[in-house]
C-alpha cells in the first residue's frame, strides 16, 4: 500500500508541477509581449471603437521599443530600442521551472525509498518453511460380506455330516450367485475352518442363473449337476449343500432347482425329488 501511495503522489506532484510551468510560460510571453499588446490596443483604438474612449493604463502607455526618428544635420537617426532577448528570457525561466519539478521529484522518489526501508523493517521477509510432503492417499478397503457355505464332513463312522463354514471374501452386488459359485468351486483348503471339508456337488457344474421371488431361490445349473457317481447320499448331499447355502440369505426360505432353465421332477438315477422348492425341513 506504501508503495501505491508513493506512486500517487510522485504523479500529483508531477502533474502540478507541469501545470505550474504552463501558467509560467504565459505570463512570460504577456510579459515579453506586453508594450507591443497594448500599443497596438492604443493604436488601433480598440477600446475607443467599442467603449468610446482607452482605458487609462492604455492612453497612458508609451511603446519603449517604439521606433524613435531624428533628424541632425539633415541626418535621419532611427533609434531602435531593443527589447530583451524573449528566447534567453523564456529559456531562463523554463530551466528554473524544470530544475524545480526535478527537485520535487527527486524528494518524492526519496520518500518512497525511505516509506519503503520503513515497511521492510516493519515486515521483514520470514523465511518460507519447506512445504509438506503430500500425504499418499489412504488406500480404499474395500468393503467385506461373510458367506455361509455348507460343505461335507465325513466322520470316523462314516457318516455324511453337513457343515457351515464362514468364508469372508469381497462384497458383492449378487451375493447369493457368489455364494452358489464358491460353494461350487469347492473348500479352500488353505483357510483352517475348510482344511477337512469336501463337496459331493459333481465336476463341471456351473451355476447358469438365479433369482428370488417370494422367498424362493430359482437355481439354474447345467445339466452336469445331473450326475453325481456317490449313489444316493452323494445326491442327496449335493441337493443339501444347495438349499443350506442359499437359505442362509434372510429373503430365501427355499430352493427350487433347474438343469438347463427347466424343472425337472427327479434329479439323476436316483430320483431324488427336485420337481418343486426344497426348504431346509427336508433334512431335518
Amino acid at each position: 500500500m506504501a508503495k501505491k501511495k508513493s506512486k500517487k503522489t510522485s504523479n500529483g506532484m508531477f502533474a502540478t508541477a507541469c501545470v505550474l510551468l504552463a501558467i509560467i510560460l504565459v505570463a512570460i510571453v504577456f510579459l515579453v509581449k506586453k508594450d507591443k499588446i497594448l500599443s497596438n490596443y492604443k493604436d488601433t483604438g480598440f477600446f475607443e471603437r467599442i467603449f468610446g474612449k482607452n482605458p487609462e493604463f492604455v492612453e497612458k502607455h508609451e511603446d519603449k521599443n517604439k521606433e524613435t526618428v531624428v533628424i541632425k544635420d539633415d541626418e535621419i537617426v532611427i533609434d531602435v530600442k531593443e527589447e530583451p532577448s524573449v528566447t534567453k528570457t523564456i529559456q531562463d525561466k523554463v530551466q528554473t521551472v524544470v530544475e524545480d519539478v526535478e527537485n520535487k521529484i527527486n524528494e518524492g522518489a526519496k520518500k518512497a525509498v525511505e516509506e519503503k526501508i520503513t515497511e521492510a523493517v516493519k515486515n521483514p521477509v520470514s523465511e518460507e518453511k519447506p512445504a509438506k510432503e503430500e500425504e499418499k492417499p489412504k488406500q480404499e478397503v474395500s468393503a467385506k460380506s461373510d458367506y455361509q457355505l455348507c460343505f461335507i464332513k465325513i466322520d470316523a463312522d462314516g457318516k455324511i455330516i453337513r457343515k457351515i463354514v464362514k468364508r469372508t471374501a469381497a462384497k458383492s452386488q449378487s451375493p447369493l450367485t457368489t455364494a452358489i459359485n464358491y460353494l461350487i468351486e469347492g473348500p479352500d483348503t488353505s483357510l483352517s475352518a475348510e482344511k477337512d471339508c469336501m463337496s459331493f456337488i459333481p465336476k463341471g457344474t456351473k451355476l447358469l442363473g438365479a433369482r428370488v421371488s417370494d422367498g424362493v431361490a430359482y437355481l439354474n445349473f447345467n445339466e452336469n449337476f445331473e450326475f453325481n457317481g456317490d449313489g444316493v447320499e452323494g445326491t442327496l448331499a449335493q441337493v443339501m449343500q444347495i438349499v443350506y447355502t442359499a437359505t442362509a440369505f434372510s429373503t430365501v426360505n427355499s430352493v427350487q432347482i433347474l438343469i438347463e432353465g427347466k424343472i425337472q421332477p427327479y434329479l439323476g438315477s436316483e430320483g431324488i425329488e427336485i420337481g418343486s422348492p426344497i426348504s431346509r425341513g427336508m433334512y431335518n
